[in-house]
């Protein structure tokens, strides 16, 4: 008797769980606000805000959910009014999906506006697993060349600069090396000094580059946050190779400060305690949010 009421219980937590994390949580848009402390900012620049957004997935309208959740994060970002709108990547679930990615996005570009290709916008979910057959696939050039039709900036292994606050902001953005686009030494080769240094990347494998120092902040997705977490566990899986501690969060590796949002959607939708995110980050010189501090790790041999 005893056993099969246990039984019981465990297939109703199972199914409570599967209904919570599939049909609430993925629901569940959340504001994250996040004071990160950077000693060297200007006064001209203290209290910047920075509205983050990444791995919004969208596919169409009629794929419901990818569609409003992208929509109310776009929202959720234009109603704080920030200094500066960042997009790190997997802005759609393919790259045949960059038209309805831009437009969903294009409010956005009342801001200055910057994004950089997740591993999804170039038709891979590995280095060696592509999305669809090429004839439904667009270049990265006809990728890039949508998003900025509407008004939103993006670097390729490049950076530029952005006059803030009568202040000089240097923007870097690296294709995403889980998929092996990324060149970083590219993005920066003739970089100027600049104020304040961003470098926007899809994976936060990036940060194990040595150049990676360069920046005084790095902000990234890809990981979802794991999407589950599970208590005294944690994450069991995120798509971070070589350290998965960075699968959400604010973090240091050497002198930089990173961000990594938890994203907006997925593939897979499910989630549990680990909301999807829209992110506001204000830069000061003073005390900030705690900030984790992790390894740089060696870079694999080739």
């Amino acid at each position: 008797m005893m056993t099969t009421v246990l039984l019981w219980l465990l297939m109703l937590a199972v199914g409570a769980f599967i209904i919570y994390s599939h049909f609430f949580e993925p629901k569940c848009l959340e504001l994250t606000h996040r004071r990160i402390s950077l000693p060297g900012l200007p006064p001209a620049l203290e209290g910047l805000t920075i509205a983050h957004l990444s791995d919004l997935h969208i596919k169409s309208p009629a794929n419901n959910f990818s569609y409003e959740i992208a929509e109310q994060a776009v929202a959720l970002a234009l109603a704080q009014r920030p200094d500066l709108v960042c997009l790190t990547g997997d802005l759609g679930h393919a790259s045949r999906h960059v038209d309805r990615a831009a437009e969903v996005l294009a409010p956005l570009a009342i801001f200055p506006a910057y994004a950089v290709m997740g591993n999804h916008d170039h038709d891979k979910v590995l280095e060696n697993d592509v999305i669809g057959p090429p004839a439904i696939r667009c270049t990265p050039r006809e990728w890039r060349s949508t998003i900025e039709a509407v008004g939103i900036h993006v670097l390729q292994n490049e950076h530029t600069v952005l006059k803030l606050r009568d202040s000089e902001v240097v923007i870097a953005g690296v294709g995403d090396p889980s998929c092996g686009w990324d060149d970083l030494p590219g993005a920066l080769e003739g970089v100027p000094e600049g104020a304040l240094r961003l470098l926007l990347v899809h994976s936060p494998d990036l940060l194990d580059e040595p150049d990676a120092d360069w920046a005084d902040l790095v902000l990234c997705g890809h990981t979802h946050g794991g999407q589950v977490n599970l208590p005294g566990i944690g994450c069991p899986w995120a798509p971070v190779w070589r350290d998965r501690a960075r699968a959400e969060g604010l973090l240091a590796v050497g002198d930089t400060h990173c961000f990594i949002t938890r994203g907006i959607a997925a593939g897979l939708r499910t989630r549990f305690r680990c909301r999807p995110q829209v992110a506001l980050l204000t830069l000061t010189s003073g005390a900030g949010d705690r900030t984790r501090r992790r390894p740089r790790l060696p870079l694999p041999e080739h």
